[in-house]
């Protein structure tokens, strides 16, 4: 099992689950996924993560920026400033599951999760 957290954040990983394998949470919420929501997930996060620190050198001052991705079964928003940025996701699930979420992290969060994701991302813990 690997458990990584802090202040308005977790992520749970139990790979001895079959089915939801990923538990991810925010200060008054938590989503169970199952591997391929998770890679998809993770895979999103960073890319987001990616042109926003690649874009926010050209803002100016107060400016905000609106950054869109989606990967069935995600839809995530990134909205932010050059001093950070808060996370939307939106879970669109079909199939065998057929289940729908929507999940926050405010700017103070977004850096220390997506931190997380992508050393899980580079160790191969996924």
């Amino acid at each position: 099992m690997i458990k990584k957290e802090g202040p308005g954040w977790r992520i749970i990983r139990d790979s001895s689950r079959n089915n939801f394998s990923t538990l991810i949470g925010g200060e008054n919420w938590a989503l169970e996924l199952n591997q391929i929501e998770w890679e998809i997930l993770v895979s999103v996060v960073i890319e987001l993560s990616d042109q926003y620190q690649e874009v926010k050198v050209q803002l100016m001052g107060e400016e905000d920026i609106t950054l869109e991705l989606e990967r069935s079964p995600w839809m995530a928003i990134l909205k932010g400033d050059k001093l950070g940025w808060n996370l939307k996701l939106i879970l669109n699930a079909t199939g065998a599951l057929n289940r729908g979420a929507e999940i926050f992290w405010d700017r103070n969060v977004t850096e220390f999760v997506t931190n997380a994701m992508r050393t899980m991302w580079d160790s191969g813990y996924l």
